[in-house]
């Protein structure tokens, strides 16, 4: 989106812009979907902006509330089987969970 462009508007030419950068390649009934869905949030984004937040204190931090670990320990529980946990994953193969390749050679 250029600088100058008014942000409640977002167009075809910014959305070529960001699969390019992105690099994906959508078909029309999904750039169509992704344009109306942007254009939705930033409607939305605009709307916000006119709320009075006058007297309203800023808020930099919010991690400065936070001031206890919230997260439970850490307990040893009962372990899955081999089978059992093998029951749960999409596609197997000599007992282990087969996933599909990352890199290619």
């Amino acid at each position: 989106m250029s600088k100058k462009q008014n942000m409640s508007s977002f167009n075809k030419q910014d959305l070529n812009d960001l699969q390019r950068l992105a690099r994906i390649k959508l078909s029309e009934e999904e750039n169509q979907n992704l344009l109306e869905s942007m254009q939705k949030i930033l409607d939305y984004v605009e709307l916000l902006s006119e709320v009075d937040t006058k007297g309203v204190p800023c808020c930099n931090l919010v991690s400065q509330f936070q001031t206890k670990n919230v997260f439970r320990e850490d307990e040893v529980g009962e372990l899955l089987s081999r089978d059992k946990f093998l029951e749960n994953s999409p596609d197997q193969i000599g007992g282990m969970i087969r996933v599909p390749p990352i890199m290619k050679s």
